[in-house]
């Protein structure tokens, strides 16, 4: 499906007003035709379908608003040259980056371009990677000025250092800024006032890199870090008690998102509190309901009643009630999916197994941190040790 840039996306029924570049784009290169449906997106969370219809016109079919990351990660970045940049740019977009700073350091040598182009590079990186939000492109500004920016906003810092420290990244709650200098790296006076300003080394790579190699795998890291960090609070702040599942911070926004009427982010965060507490019953019911009471999704329902029924005890009150929903889904996904068509369970197989690889794959991601950290630990620990005994 092509997508295109619209900057003020109308309501569902009405014709979607788009710039003269990105129309020309769509009907002479892409050769969209009537009939054809057309993906928009505005750089500002909304995303709409639309329809193209006769005179070249396209009328909106649906809108889907994306409520704004609970984590942010801003690119702090010395220019690198011309056509470096520009991969930059469009990779720092692709990944999510909520804002773009240039910094100008003193040993910086490459020069700005004009920020037209800049917003060209990013909206077109947006469009091919579906993200809905449209970093926020700041004027270059001098390192100084632009720690005092971010101090103010009371976002946590971090430099790339390839030696590391030891230190605990901060801030689980905290959005991010990666500070990147430029190719000969940031001066020893640059590197204690970012120190004196609350900024962390953080080591992503054990070798020197880059500046735009640097840019785009600090933004990596920061991410997984931060996934990690997430994790690691659900786990601690939840426990494991029986009774401390409802004060869980995921079932909470899911419940919240519920409320707001924003179900695929409410299915989202009872998802994760499911990957995280896979033997209580509590999260399944709650993912249950609402597949089945709100996003008309019987299968997933019904494998969610399953297993909340495997975990419950054969006295609960509400078992009886459950079993009859269950009846009630095994029929409905019986009519839907027979006919020559997937078995329903076997469809659910196939969504759970993709289900589990996207899992394990995150797994071994996160397990990876968690060795690294550790062994930085360790020797810090060593160290430590060492000069006591001197």
């Amino acid at each position: 499906m092509h997508r295109v840039f619209c900057a003020e996306i109308p309501p569902a029924g009405e014709i979607a007003g788009i710039e003269s570049r990105e129309k020309e784009h769509l009907f002479k290169v892409f050769r969209a035709a009537c009939g054809e449906e057309v993906e928009l997106l505005d750089g500002h969370g909304k995303i709409a379908r639309g329809t193209v219809e006769s005179g070249k016109v396209i009328r909106i079919n649906s809108v889907k608003v994306f409520p704004e990351p609970e984590l942010k990660l801003h690119l702090c970045c010395a220019l690198p040259r011309k056509q470096k940049l520009d991969q930059m740019l469009k990779q720092a977009a692709e990944l999510g980056a909520w804002s773009i700073r240039p910094l100008r350091c003193i040993r910086s040598v490459a020069e700005g371009g004009p920020k037209e182009r800049w917003d060209l590079l990013l909206r077109e990186a947006c469009k091919q990677s579906g993200n809905p939000f449209m970093p926020e492109l700041f004027p270059e500004e001098k390192l100084p000025a632009a720690l005092e920016r971010l101090e103010k906003a009371q976002i946590q810092s971090y430099y790339g250092d390839v030696v590391p420290d030891g230190q605990t990244p901060a801030g689980i709650g905290r959005d991010r800024a990666l500070l990147i200098g430029p190719e000969g790296g940031f001066a020893p006076e640059e590197i204690e006032l970012m120190k004196a300003k609350g900024a962390l080394p953080f080591n992503f790579a054990p070798y020197i890199l880059r500046l735009e190699t640097a840019a785009i795998c600090g933004l990596t890291a920061l991410r997984m870090l931060g996934m990690l960090l997430l994790t690691a609070a659900v786990i601690f702040t939840a426990g494991c008690g029986e009774e401390s599942i409802e004060k869980n911070p995921l079932m909470i926004k899911g419940a919240k998102m519920l409320e707001k009427g924003d179900l695929e982010s409410s299915r989202r965060y009872f998802r994760q509190v499911v990957a995280v507490h896979p033997e209580r019953p509590e999260p399944y019911l709650a993912l249950a309901k609402l597949c089945d009471e709100y996003l008309d999704d019987p299968l997933e329902a019904l494998y969610c009643y399953r297993m909340y029924l495997q975990f419950t005890p054969e006295s609960s009150p509400d078992r009886q009630s459950i079993e009859n929903i269950v009846a009630r889904l095994k029929q409905r996904t019986g009519e839907q999916f027979g006919g020559g068509k997937k078995d329903a369970d076997a469809e659910k197989i196939a969504y759970l197994q993709e289900r589990v690889r996207l899992r394990e794959r995150k797994i071994v991601q996160q397990q990876q941190i968690i060795n690294r950290l550790h062994n930085e630990l360790m020797a810090e620990k060593q160290k430590h040790n060492r000069r006591n005994r001197r």
